[in-house]
């Protein structure tokens, strides 16, 4: 087996150190310490992904330093999993638990062995089911969840204009303008998106909150192939949203939006909202990664 170097340690070591605290928390049984092979799929100084066959099965385990708020997104993960569980829609990873080794968070779940293409006829069906599960609450969501590191503000609230500005649009501008990057579009453009949502108040769907194609895999299967989805960053709100995100980085396949539209009908005036919806995840990525990203905000915007 070739070993990885971390910070001076084998990769072994890493993994088996993680699965021992498993064991001690009680989420695996004790021969999942026995590792007889692993691989490794990301590899940074932000986040390390691994696949780990054991003599009690397969594991995927996710790790990261422990910094101030990277137990909150383990955790947060780990909610938007387990309410995607219980919808028994779509498929996806089952979450053992989530905590602390060396210095560094890490998230156990279980490994699906998953390919990029398969059934997505059967796909958008799968994410129609799941926007089938609405809340009475409103919109929101009763934790905070995280789109990649960006903590979202799930107050619940009963106005989807509200929500989607105040929590979702304003919060970006405001810690890009605290990054350097002024917008001086900013309030103009969250008044039109308002004024362009008001009045529209959807079902507070379940959502994915991050459902690009990155996100989303299928297990093979003989007669057909289960659609999983991961990385959630789940809260109620208009399962356009995700829509929107499918067409953001890469369009999915045609037949996943036919599927969709057999159990959850694409209203009208969903093309107007769209390019709303896609601001917040380019503004995200503007707050993460800068570059080209911000350049996209700034057209978009003008063209809103």
């Amino acid at each position: 087996m070739a070993l990885h170097k971390l910070s001076g340690q084998s990769a072994e070591y890493v993994l088996t150190r993680i699965l021992a605290d498993a064991i001690d928390q009680g989420w695996v049984p004790p021969d999942a310490c026995s590792v007889t092979r692993f691989s490794q799929h990301l590899d940074s100084e932000a986040q390390q992904q691994y696949s780990v066959i054991t003599e009690a099965g397969e594991y995927f385990i996710k790790r990261i330093p422990d910094q101030p708020g990277a137990r909150d997104r383990f955790a947060a993960e780990m909610k938007s999993l387990l309410n995607i569980i219980g919808t028994r829609s779509v498929d996806t990873a089952i979450p053992f638990g989530t905590g602390v080794v060396d210095g560094y968070c890490y998230l156990l779940l279980n490994h699906l062995p998953l390919a990029v293409h398969g059934d997505w006829y059967l796909a958008g069906q799968r994410i129609a089911h799941l926007h089938n599960h609405t809340s009475e609450e409103g919109y929101g969501f009763q934790h905070t969840t995280y789109c990649g590191t960006t903590a979202l503000n799930n107050q619940w609230h009963s106005s989807w204009a509200d929500f989607f500005v105040r929590q979702r649009l304003e919060p970006l501008f405001k810690a890009l303008e605290a990054k350097g990057e002024k917008f001086t579009r900013a309030s103009l453009t969250a008044e039109k998106c308002y004024d362009m949502l008001s009045g529209h108040q959807p079902a507070p769907a379940l959502l994915h909150g991050d459902l690009w194609s990155g996100n989303i895999g299928f297990v093979p299967d003989l007669e057909s192939s289960r659609t999983v989805v991961f990385d959630p960053a789940s809260y109620f709100g208009d399962a356009e949203a995700d829509l929107a995100m499918t067409e953001l980085f890469g369009r999915f396949p045609q037949a996943f939006y036919m599927g969709y539209q057999k159990y959850h009908d694409i209203p009208a005036g969903y093309q107007e909202r769209r390019e709303i919806y896609q601001l917040f995840h380019l503004l995200n990525h503007a707050l993460m990664f800068g570059g080209h990203y911000v350049q996209q905000c700034r057209e978009l915007m003008k063209r809103l």
